[in-house]
């Protein structure tokens, strides 16, 4: 793919389509966020512009941002009117696959702004399947699965990944969307109670594994109890006491075999 380096005026760069950052207005107006934009524009004020930022030239005389919104933003709050920039051309899907792969480079791109990219990547159709994708960017599929599931989830969940207090572990976000799927409504009680165990009690994706074992042991256990107090057998008018109870304690024991090598525990 054919590249130039220039320097060009803040006032031609867009925005990519295919970028996944939160990066619109309101995002300055969050404190952290807007304390991170200061230090990296103190930062490029003081040392200067480490790596240009990388752009595609449009039919309108303007330029994508294919990657470096960030550092254009830190740009604008320094009052900058010019930048250099990496001039690349190249297709749709090239320009996609290079905003997806430096989103995914970046350590504080959240899970869910990794959701949104692929979700939009997707949604246009320049790649035909999660399969495609996840090899485009060296991941496995198992992995761009767990990453777009995440919007399939309660929503309030979706709106706790977004925030300050959040669960990163993708295997324990799959443990609690597999717990109960979303009902008409997209929504489930039983993933979003939980998500807030697991975030309020700081758990590890071992101790969740535990907790889902037990609550699945009692359930179990439950049905059993119920077979128990069901159960309905009949003798023959023939049959003598000692000979039920004999039957009984044969039947009962038996029982006691098959729970204890089910690992069910009966109180």
């Amino acid at each position: 793919m054919a590249s130039r380096i220039l320097v060009l005026p803040i006032s031609k760069l867009k925005e990519s389509p295919y970028q996944g950052r939160f990066l619109d207005k309101t995002a300055l107006k969050d404190r952290n966020k807007r304390k991170r934009m200061e230090g990296l524009a103190a930062s490029i004020e003081s040392t200067g512009l480490l790596t240009p930022i990388t752009v595609r030239a449009t039919d309108d005389g303007n330029y994508e941002i294919i990657d470096g919104h960030r550092r254009v933003e830190a740009y604008r709050l320094l009052h900058k009117g010019n930048i250099p920039a990496i001039v690349k051309e190249g297709t749709d899907k090239d320009v996609q696959l290079m905003s997806v792969v430096a989103n995914l480079q970046r350590a504080g791109l959240s899970n869910l702004e990794k959701a949104v990219a692929f979700e939009k990547i997707l949604s246009e159709g320049l790649f035909e399947n999660k399969k495609e994708l996840s090899k485009s960017i060296g991941k496995d599929e198992t992995y761009v699965g767990d990453i777009l599931n995440l919007l399939k989830m309660d929503p309030r969940i979706i709106s706790g990944l977004s925030g300050e207090k959040k669960l990163t572990d993708l295997r324990m976000l799959r443990m609690i969307r597999n717990a109960e799927p979303v009902d008409a409504s997209g929504k489930s009680d039983k993933q979003y109670k939980l998500y807030l165990k697991c975030v309020h009690e700081n758990f590890t994706r071992k101790r969740l594994q535990e907790f889902l074992q037990k609550k699945s042991i009692t359930k179990s256990s439950c049905s059993v109890k119920k077979a128990q107090n069901g159960l309905n057998i009949r003798f023959s008018k023939n049959t003598t006491p000692v000979e039920r109870k004999k039957a009984l304690d044969i039947i009962e024991a038996r029982m006691k075999e098959v729970i204890k090598e089910l690992g069910i525990e009966i109180e």
